[in-house]
């Protein structure tokens, strides 16, 4: 059976593991929990997925092992690094990705911005400007609200961005011209590949994830979507908690798109839902898992086992169905979540602690795979420790 090498989260880990897959867990974080999971056979360290020299740490992994391994990741960089080298890596690994000016397509928010409009994919209008004078001249053109994010999420994962922008969130919203030209004043500090797009109307209930996966013909093997019932930081964030539901109508919608798109592989794509006209529109499209993906195994259908086995060309032994009513929770951030839609008035104790109530998987805590979250715990507490240690040093004469 060959194995996994899993670039990503400990929810794809899980996936993995679950599905009886032995793994290799790979990361250039030397406090990557997955290291820590019993799916683990062997933590793999490589360099940063940004940069050249993962292709390469992969390249001679690869070469080491003696047979192919299949390749997953959540990871936008690494998939994208993987694309890039694709013809020498699949010496050594199984994949299943589109043409690499596809994944590049989606994976760039100011790309997929012609995309949309080219082949009719149902996105908010979105503007690309690439400097201050360029924005002002098409600001009148620009709806209001809108919201300004970066063109690849991870281009605000910058040690400053609390300093110069603030709290970090993965879009800002603005009301007027100029909340908008002030804030892109600040971005551009910290990156200027950025994108301007037309708010879409709804609050952060109203927030739908779907993933999928095609084979190599496009025809789709497996699907779950999430409705995200909480995300943090509030209003511009990731999900907290969210619940599994079947709705045809979104899942029609995906496929139409992902065929638009020439997609095979993983897709997942993130929708809004307009609460007045029931529209659907694209927020974000990714070519690759959900970094809750661990939400359809425990509901049921692993697709991420189910890609494995179409990967090496072998009939999957897995169920084919999930169930409705699951959800996933990151307790952590949903505390934080919680605190702050009570502080702006959207939700109450008693709402909150109701909406915890069925059957749920945990991010971090499982019993049947307890060190991961037992070894975070310490992380923290060790980093905190430093940070105390170094903050109060005696001043050096």
């Amino acid at each position: 059976m060959p194995y996994a090498l899993v670039v990503g989260d400990i929810d794809l880990v899980r996936s993995v593991g679950q599905a009886g897959i032995p793994l290799f867990v790979c990361s250039h974080y030397e406090e990557n929990i997955g290291f820590h999971s019993r799916y683990c056979r062997r933590p793999v360290h490589v360099a940063r997925t940004s940069s050249e020299g993962f292709a390469r740490d992969l390249i001679e992994f690869g070469k080491a092992h003696g047979e192919k391994i299949v390749f997953f990741s959540d990871d936008d960089r690494a998939v994208m690094n993987f694309s890039e080298h694709r013809e020498e890596l699949g010496k050594y690994y199984y994949y299943n990705l589109p043409e690499h000016s596809m994944v590049k397509a989606v994976l760039d928010k100011r790309e997929f911005a012609t995309l949309a409009r080219e082949r009719n994919i149902p996105a908010p209008v979105m503007f690309t400007p690439s400097s201050l004078e360029e924005l002002q001249k098409i600001i009148d053109k620009i709806p209001f609200p809108c919201v300004i994010k970066p063109a690849n999420k991870h281009d605000w994962w910058h040690p400053k961005f609390h300093e110069i922008v603030g709290p970090y969130q993965k879009a800002i919203r603005c009301d007027s011209k100029d909340e908008l030209i002030h804030w892109y004043k600040k971005v551009v500090q910290i990156n200027n590949d950025i994108i301007v797009q037309e708010y879409v109307a709804g609050n952060d209930a109203h927030l739908y994830s779907i993933n999928m996966y095609f084979n190599r013909k496009q025809e789709m093997l497996a699907y779950f979507i999430g409705h995200k019932l909480r995300i943090f930081p509030i209003h511009a964030g990731v999900a907290t908690l969210a619940v599994t539901v079947d709705d045809p109508g979104i899942r029609d919608l995906a496929v139409d798109i992902a065929r638009k798109l020439n997609i095979t592989g993983h897709l997942n794509i993130q929708f809004k839902q307009d609460p007045d006209t029931k529209a659907l529109k694209v927020l974000e499209i990714h070519a690759r898992n959900s970094t809750w993906c661990h939400l359809s195994t425990a509901a049921g259908r692993n697709i991420t086992g189910i890609a494995y086995y179409d990967m090496i060309g072998q009939k999957c032994p897995l169920p084919d169905r999930y169930e409705t009513g699951v959800k996933w929770l990151d307790i952590s951030k949903d505390v934080k979540a919680f605190l702050a839609y009570r502080r702006a008035g959207e939700m109450t104790l008693g709402a909150w602690l109701s909406s915890l109530r069925g059957p749920t998987v945990h991010h971090l805590w499982s019993l049947q795979d307890p060190k991961p979250a037992l070894m975070e715990t310490w992380y923290i507490m060790r980093r905190r420790f430093r940070r105390k240690i170094v903050s109060g040093a005696a001043p050096q004469e």
